[in-house]
């Protein structure tokens, strides 16, 4: 897994949330463990979607994105390396609501994109988090600025 880059197995991550212990499952991405994933999501409430932004919509993610609709799985679509050469957002966008016919209603919105990222607004909470580049996957502090006229 770790020489490759890739999962072949589901992972089990748990984290507190409100009155809830909410279990996230990371199955694999890879087409030849795909087994593993159609067997996760029979047991799932939910669905977190990752989509690379530079890639878009994969053959992999259509295939999946049927399997939850016949299982009526409500679905989360988060879109993910920001920081790096992406294709336009908005462009994503539009391909996820047109090639898996589902409807996307952003809650946060990229402040530039690759080299120029700077963080994100949240659109419902009218707060901007502002986050430090090149520091790959430390942990950091996050500046958050609250409303779009703060300077």
């Amino acid at each position: 897994e770790k020489q490759r880059g890739i999962s072949i197995t589901t992972s089990v991550m748990q984290f507190p949330y409100r009155d809830s212990l909410v279990n996230l499952l990371d199955t694999p991405g890879h087409e030849d463990f795909s087994e593993d994933t159609y067997r996760t999501l029979t047991a799932v409430d939910c669905c977190l979607m990752v989509i690379d932004a530079a890639k878009g919509v994969e053959d992999r993610t259509r295939k999946l994105m049927e399997v939850t609709r016949l299982r009526d799985t409500p679905i989360l679509t988060f879109m993910n390396k920001l920081d790096r050469d992406i294709r336009d957002p908005m462009e994503v966008m539009d391909e996820v609501e047109r090639e898996l016919k589902i409807a996307c209603s952003p809650i946060t919105w990229p402040i530039g994109c690759g080299k120029l990222f700077k963080g994100v607004y949240h659109l419902y909470k009218d707060e901007t988090y502002l986050y430090q580049t090149g520091k790959g996957h430390t942990i950091q502090e996050v500046r958050i600025v609250k409303g779009l006229n703060n300077p």
